[in-house]
């Protein structure tokens, strides 16, 4: 109680505007999801692909934290390559390890006859790589760009193994198939959160409040659907014995 009143003093001496009210509800949802994570799957020692999504919201939860805190203390938040891209860039790092480290090697075998899928699962890079262009088409200083870029990096190829697992014909083990909502939910965060950049940079608060609310119910939605398809993929496997 006394931590929400503190809170709730700072915020009276805030300035509000939609920036301000949409960090406040991603690191919201995002803390409430990584609780969630410690409780119902680290504690629990589930399985590896699970805790790295949990990790993933750690680090979305950290990264707007800091983001709230410099806008409290500073009044605004720092150019380039601050902590808070340095959270973002982790929760696309976990989310990537979760599928290329974890998923891909079960569900894809080199097998040729698959080789469409794979090429297939290219397209969500090239329609970010279009969302982010107006960050170098605005005469952007550079310490922003790399900032952006290097999120960028691991959000496009997070997205690229969401979506590859989302299309594949799962026909060996199951998994893939089961947790498609997951991979389907953690896609559309994946998009929520290059838009929330581009608007950020460009100013459009209600695109960058849309970003956040999306981002927000991906975050809450993520771990429970992940917890689903895992119990859906137990009872498959015992049938299947």
């Amino acid at each position: 109680m006394a931590y929400f009143a503190v809170w709730s003093i700072w915020l009276l001496g805030v300035d509000m505007n939609w920036e301000w009210i949409t960090n406040n509800i991603i690191f919201a949802a995002a803390a409430i999801g990584f609780i969630y994570g410690i409780f119902r799957i680290l504690i629990r020692k589930k399985p590896l692909f699970m805790k790295l999504p949990v990790m993933s919201l750690g680090c979305l939860s950290i990264s707007f934290l800091y983001f709230i805190m410099q806008y409290l203390t500073r009044g605004e938040v720092p150019n380039g390559f601050n902590v808070g891209l340095f959270g973002l860039t982790g929760c696309f790092m976990f989310l990537f390890s979760c599928n290329y480290g974890q998923m891909d090697s079960l569900a894809d075998d080199g097998n040729s006859a698959l080789t469409k899928y794979r090429l297939l699962s290219w397209i969500p890079i090239p329609i970010l790589i279009c969302i982010f262009v107006p960050v170098y088409l605005c005469g952007t200083p550079i310490v922003i760009i790399v900032g952006y870029s290097v999120v960028m990096l691991f959000l496009v190829n997070a997205a690229r193994f969401h979506f590859k697992h989302l299309i594949w014909p799962d026909v060996n083990y199951g998994v893939v198939r089961c947790i498609r909502g997951y991979n389907l939910t953690a896609l559309i965060l994946c998009f929520a959160t290059a838009v929330l950049l581009v608007a950020e940079y460009i100013g459009n608060e209600y695109l960058y409040l849309g970003a956040g609310i999306v981002m927000s119910v991906c975050c809450i939605a993520v771990l429970p659907i992940i917890e689903m398809g895992e119990k859906r993929w137990k009872e498959c496997s015992r049938w299947t014995r």
